[in-house]
């Protein structure tokens, strides 16, 4: 059952290294409603959350107007949810909005991100340092679901080389899908996560922790890009396999039209009605005649076959 909005307190330290109580809401697929109620608590633009739950929405990073919150950052990037059955709904917008004594936190992961949060409070993290801990959380769960694709493209490599059956197209298409879903979601994070590790948000961040997380985000754009080359050569290798079994299917059917042919064209000229055709009146001429034909067929079939042209 989805949940909607909750606060939680946890003892954060913030950039002032002085210990207080800092305010997290965790959101999960809020609704209309709940969207609303958060916007006027935290004097936050009504449309913040408006594309929470679609594909629609598009990653981006800069600071959002508020009353209430002291000079919020606002953050969208992406999760991946892997209990959903279709790839635009498993590619799942989460954002995220902080300024030091407040975090809101959208996601359709909502457990985890409390899982997450409640493991790394322990630690007494500031703000900001919990903010690098979802988004690297995000981006690991971005590449172990996008490295299971391997096998699959691995098997489809393999069955290319010995079978164009409907079931492996089908899954090719799908596959390619995925990709191009995957695809396009990095390349709108990616100048987003650009411009947040060199905004002066993560200024307090070890310089370690920003590196791993931008070779992450490498990392992802790395291995869709090598995935779909792959899945683009796998398909050109089916494409070639289906025009490689049709020329030879019209070979075969070409070579044996001419087979078939040439009895037609001796029992044709045997067949004509006119005078001094050989055999006229043997009774054995029909079975010379066809004999002949059988004969020239086979001849000319052992030829084609011996020069390859019914491959």
């Amino acid at each position: 059952m989805l949940k909607s909005y909750r606060i939680a307190d946890r003892r954060l330290r913030p950039n002032d290294s002085s210990l207080k109580t800092a305010t997290i809401v965790i959101m999960s697929n809020p609704s209309k409603e709940e969207q609303a109620t958060i916007c006027r608590q935290f004097d936050l633009e009504p449309l913040t959350f408006q594309f929470c739950n679609a594909p629609e929405e598009v990653a981006r990073f800069h600071q959002t107007p508020s009353t209430v919150l002291d000079h919020p950052n606002l953050l969208v990037l992406y999760d991946f949810i892997a209990d959903r059955h279709r790839i635009k709904d498993q590619l799942a917008p989460a954002i995220l909005i902080w300024d030091q004594d407040h975090l809101i936190i959208c996601t359709a992961a909502a457990g985890d991100s409390q899982n997450l949060l409640e493991e790394a409070a322990t630690d007494s993290p500031t703000i900001i340092e919990l903010v690098m801990t979802l988004v690297n959380n995000w981006q690991d769960r971005l590449m172990t679901a996008l490295m299971k694709y391997k096998p699959e493209i691995d098997k489809l490599d393999r069955g290319a080389r010995k079978t164009i059956e409907n079931d492996e197209l089908r899954h090719l298409t799908n596959l390619i899908r995925r990709l191009v879903f995957f695809e396009h979601t990095m390349n709108d994070q990616n100048d987003t996560l650009a411009a947040f590790l060199k905004s002066p948000a993560v200024e307090d961040i070890d310089t370690q922790v920003i590196l791993d997380t931008q070779t992450k985000q490498r990392r992802l754009n790395k291995a869709i890009h090598i995935f779909r080359d792959l899945l683009e050569s796998i398909s050109g290798l089916f494409t070639a396999m289906m025009d490689n079994n049709l020329n030879h299917l019209m070979k075969f059917l070409d070579s044996a039209a001419l087979v078939i042919a040439i009895p037609a064209l001796v029992t044709g000229f045997m067949g004509m009605n006119v005078g001094g055709l050989p055999w006229k009146g043997d009774p054995y001429g029909f079975w010379l005649t066809f004999i002949i034909s059988i004969v020239i067929a086979l001849a000319t079939a052992y030829y084609l076959n011996h020069k390859e042209y019914t491959d």
